[in-house]
């Protein structure tokens, strides 16, 4: 959780939300994991671990846990607007009167969302604002409903790669929601005709990479931080029939074996912030998981400092394409 949502919460007089068990929803870290009567709902693999690690108990899935048990919620609000929309849905499972706390930076979109809610809510109430933040409260107003499943949040879309058509499923709150990314597809464009053997993307969003490469890899390996990325990328994997080691892990699985190719299309944000340690983490242990000759590739934007990164530890970098926003490296462990 941002130090300056944290601030806010703290600063409250009256904090009701320690007074019944309460489950926070988005946590951006563990600030709240001390109050003992939360429960998490996380999004990212790295926080639910930080929450377990103080003894809460904390989701990391993308469907909801059993809403029904809770009487009141926090949701720290996400940048990604669908992915708040989804979780408001699914809050349609709590029982009558449970109470619901909105909280995030003003950049987040709080204001907005508070004003955009299901008719089963009450109006919202503006509690606090300051450090550019603002927390407000609301309550469930109706019975308890079953919310919509997540397939029908999935959303299926196709786009051209060397003359034939592909697709991707995708979900809230995963990377490209309505079309295939430009410097993903720079990527795929560059490794078409190369045989890739047993392959690792990291980093793999809805799966768009790891299927495009079906055709020349030998074995495929994902993996992602976000639960709900690796439910888009069993949906689009489960659509081409195809078999992949799809793991949910905080940067590199665990008992991680060696490939012949790593790819990836490497995030540079966390929520709103920019964020090169998840990048530099991954480059930084990339070598050790690649056999002898095996080969790194990522695209990222050409502002970032990949080249550098990259250099540092396979002691080599080459740039395969440039398109004048994005370009695609090329590493070799020798």
């Amino acid at each position: 959780m941002s130090s300056a949502i944290f601030s806010l919460l703290e600063r409250q007089h009256e904090q009701p939300w320690r007074d019944a068990p309460l489950l926070v929803i988005n946590p951006l870290d563990d600030a709240l994991a001390t109050l003992k009567n939360a429960e998490a709902w996380c999004f990212h693999a790295g926080t639910a671990s930080q929450w377990q690690a103080k003894g809460n108990v904390a989701y990391c899935q993308a469907s909801a846990p059993d809403i029904s048990q809770y009487t009141q919620v926090m949701l720290v609000v996400a940048k990604e607007k669908a992915l708040n929309h989804y979780i408001l849905e699914q809050l349609t499972a709590l029982p009558t009167d449970a109470i619901v706390w909105l909280v995030g930076e003003k950049r987040s979109g709080v204001q907005s969302l508070a004003k955009k809610l299901p008719e089963s809510f009450s109006k919202a109430r503006k509690v606090a604002s300051g450090n550019h933040c603002q927390l407000f409260s609301l309550s469930h107003i109706e019975a308890a409903t079953d919310p919509r499943p997540l397939t029908d949040y999935a959303t299926h879309v196709h786009y051209e790669l060397n003359g034939h058509t592909e697709s991707f499923t995708t979900l809230p709150g995963v990377f490209s929601q309505t079309h295939i990314d430009p410097a993903t597809q720079l990527l795929l464009n560059t490794l078409s005709e190369k045989p890739l053997g047993q392959v690792l993307d990291f980093a793999c969003g809805a799966g768009v990479i790891t299927s495009a490469l079906r055709q020349s890899a030998e074995h495929l390996t994902a993996c992602d931080v976000n639960p709900m990325a690796i439910a888009a990328s069993t949906m689009t994997f489960a659509q081409q029939g195809i078999e992949v080691d799809l793991r949910l892990a905080d940067g590199l699985p665990d008992n991680l074996e060696v490939f012949d190719t790593i790819v990836s299309n490497p995030p540079f944000h966390t929520g709103q912030k920019t964020d090169y340690a998840i990048a530099r983490k991954f480059l930084s242990s990339a070598r050790k998981h690649l056999k002898k000759n095996g080969a790194l590739y990522i695209v990222a934007n050409r502002f970032l400092p990949w080249p550098e990164v990259i250099e540092e530890h396979f002691g080599h970098c080459e740039t395969l394409v440039d398109d004048g926003r994005y370009r695609v490296y090329e590493a070799i462990r020798r």
